[in-house]
């Protein structure tokens, strides 16, 4: 992929009483969405087993997590970043920093809507990204490697293990965060990003006709 230009934000100063004018601050922002998407297409198009759909699903999470940061970075002013994305407590129990990405996808829509920066608050679908994070937990943080028995608690039985994931089609996980960002696009009247439009999701679903033929 050729590299992607880097989003550059000038900041002039705030307007003072005196005659002399300030330097403008000069902001650079590198984008890092459209390389996850990449790599998640990429393993949707060329891995048809359980280490594909494990890669896939890391690179979709990954894609899900830098655009609605990105996505909000365009949206507010360069000061108010720390706002929405603080990088550290401001207060003890500050809802906003770590949040997990099933929140952030929930309520930064919503706050941006409250705050006026876009037209309508979203309020997105998230099963299907609730669903993936599941399977994203399950292999980061090792649940996929539990032992399994014939008689224990659904708690402790491994998950996703290799069959589940090969069972899993092609592009399903990078279908699901896709459907995420064009449902974010349509409620709030923003045109999609060129990499995420067609002719991607016929790649797909050729895949898939493809699978269900083998």
């Amino acid at each position: 992929m050729e590299e992607q230009p880097r989003d550059i934000i000038i900041t002039p100063p705030p307007a003072e009483a005196t005659a002399s004018a300030g330097i403008p601050t000069v902001w650079l922002s590198d984008n890092f969405a459209q390389d996850w998407f990449a790599d998640a297409l990429h393993e949707a198009r060329t891995g048809k087993d359980y280490n594909a759909r494990r890669r896939e699903i890391i690179f979709a999470v990954c894609f899900a997590e830098s655009y609605i940061f990105e996505w909000v970075r365009r949206k507010v002013q360069i000061e108010e970043l720390n706002d929405y994305f603080p990088a550290s407590r401001r207060f003890p129990n500050d809802p906003r920093y770590h949040r997990p990405l099933k929140d952030k996808w929930k309520k930064l829509p919503k706050e941006l809507y409250e705050a006026g920066k876009i037209p309508s608050d979203p309020n997105l679908d998230l099963l299907g990204l609730e669903e993936l994070l599941g399977y994203r937990n399950g292999l980061v943080h090792a649940a996929a490697s539990r032992p399994a028995t014939d008689s224990q608690s659904e708690e402790t039985k491994p998950f996703p293990t290799k069959e589940m994931l090969n069972r899993l089609e092609p592009g399903w996980a990078l279908r699901i965060v896709v459907a995420l960002v064009k449902a974010l696009h349509q409620a709030v009247g923003d045109p999609l990003p060129e990499y995420a439009e067609e002719p991607w999701p016929k790649i797909l679903q050729r895949l898939h006709v493809q699978q269900l033929a083998g």
